[in-house]
């Protein structure tokens, strides 16, 4: 009989058994191999969700120069999450500051903020998060970063007041010098 035909009857045929049944040794060697092939399915299904971070929001939307910027994320991790941070810039990475955020383990929400950027101007960052297991995870949008613009101040500004500090003053230090004099001057006699 051609080979092709034992093959053919194998497949779509009665399982093939050989004449003999199998020991009990290979039974249960057969049993390891199809659990060990089984075992990437269960480790699947059972393992935690990893350490994940969304997409952060800030509030407000526009900022101005006098607002402190609230930077909400939902972060999540299977093993639960360890600290949050803000990694923020106002001049291009030549310089940065990290603020940690504030994390709550029901709503799963991280807060943090960014204190205001008085001259306006345009804050960049991204998020990095520890879970539990001392897994890190960073969102920096793809490497484009999050970014917000501050509007520049008008009107008065802290400047704008110094300036008008250093006025009153002056102008105080002055009104007491001619009172100074004024009270100095010679009297004339009225006999």
């Amino acid at each position: 009989m051609p080979s092709w035909q034992l093959q053919e009857r194998y497949v779509s045929g009665p399982p093939c058994t050989c004449g003999k049944p199998l020991s009990p040794y290979s039974k249960r060697i057969a049993f390891v191999l199809s659990l060990l092939l089984f075992l990437p399915a269960i480790a699947t299904v059972a393992a935690p969700p990893g350490l994940r971070i969304n997409t952060p929001t800030i509030s407000p939307a526009s900022p101005g120069p006098n607002d402190q910027v609230t930077v909400n994320v939902t972060v999540t991790a299977g093993s639960g999450v360890k600290n949050v941070t803000i990694h923020y810039t106002t001049d291009a990475w030549k310089t940065n500051a990290t603020v940690a955020a504030s994390y709550n383990s029901t709503s799963q929400l991280a807060i943090a903020h960014i204190p205001p950027l008085y001259n306006g101007g345009n804050v960049t960052y991204y998020i990095v998060a520890f879970d539990n297991n001392n897994n890190k995870a960073t969102n920096d949008n793809n490497g484009n970063y999050f970014t917000y613009t501050v509007s520049a101040p008008t009107g008065f500004t802290a400047t704008t007041g110094m300036w008008i500090e250093i006025g009153v003053v002056i102008a105080a230090v002055g009104a007491a010098v001619s009172v100074g004099f004024y009270a100095l001057r010679p009297r004339k006699s009225t006999t």
